[in-house]
């Protein structure tokens, strides 16, 4: 549920998580009854992120990555010329979750403080990995897996990527850079 939070310019969304859930050092996971408060605003990572109002403790479930259910390669119709989506892969990547609400502005970062989860559900969780004080931007890392271009990272971590792609992609893609550099050169030499 997106609203306006009471003393807060104008135009910042505030998101209300009526619940949210933690987990002992056993794994047990425990509902509590907090309300936890959002906000959408300027980031330095990448124009909107989400903020929290107020200390996240380490294994909350902070909030759902809501939004239409698509097969994968329908969205890459839909999406074809748009330069930014809001599509989380889940299950074995044949779906897609095409975001709206609040999760789908959390940016990425090489040195995140939140991680998704999904569920037997395919529902698709973004939880803190670590203790998150009152004011700071909530990122997670996207470990691309698929697309287009290099999906530049700016996150500005000290040990950033440089990039979105998950690390086992930028293999494959090196990989296939190698095969095609040493196709390319075999065909040359051929001639």
């Amino acid at each position: 549920m997106l609203s306006i939070y009471a003393g807060l310019p104008i135009g910042f969304s505030v998101e209300h998580v009526g619940f949210g859930r933690l987990f002992t050092e056993a794994g047990a996971s425990i509902y509590n009854s907090f309300i936890m408060r959002l906000i959408v605003r300027s980031s330095a990572i990448h124009a909107a992120g989400v903020f929290t109002l107020e200390r996240i403790p380490k294994g909350t479930l902070v909030v759902e990555y809501t939004g239409t259910r698509m097969k994968h390669d329908d969205a890459d119709k839909l999406y074809n010329e748009r330069p930014y989506t809001y599509l989380f892969g889940v299950g074995d990547g044949t779906y897609v979750i095409d975001g709206y609400g609040m999760a789908m502005y959390l940016n990425h970062s090489c040195a995140p403080n939140c991680e998704t989860e999904e569920d037997e559900d395919e529902r698709v969780w973004i939880r803190a990995i670590r203790d998150i004080a009152a004011g700071e931007e909530l990122v997670y890392d996207y470990f691309l897996y698929d697309g287009e271009g290099d999906a530049d990272c700016t996150c500005g971590a000290k040990k950033c990527r440089g990039t979105m792609y998950s690390p086992k992609e930028l293999r494959k893609r090196q990989r296939a850079a190698r095969a095609k550099a040493v196709k390319k050169s075999a065909k040359k030499a051929a001639r």
